[in-house]
């Protein structure tokens, strides 16, 4: 079985991503303002650092939680359907 095109590009140190905020917020349906926000408080935190054009997870299991990501849903294995 094939995996999504984008599926496994990223790293758990990070991604590259070469999307300014206004381009996110409009592709998420998402007010600017709101993602600039949102981005803001995870680097306050120290979850995050936003890098020319490269995204690193300074805390991957802190940022997970918060997400409360759960990586099973990428396993290629199986149907993508019960």
């Amino acid at each position: 079985m094939q995996g999504l095109p984008w599926s496994g590009l990223g790293r758990k140190d990070g991604y590259a991503c070469s999307l300014t905020q206004y381009l996110l917020a409009d592709a998420l349906g998402l007010s600017a303002v709101h993602v600039n926000r949102v981005l803001r408080l995870l680097r306050e935190a120290g979850m995050v650092t936003f890098r020319e054009g490269f995204v690193a997870f300074d805390v991957h299991d802190q940022l997970a939680g918060l997400a409360q990501f759960d990586p099973s849903y990428m396993d290629r294995k199986g149907p993508l359907l019960p």
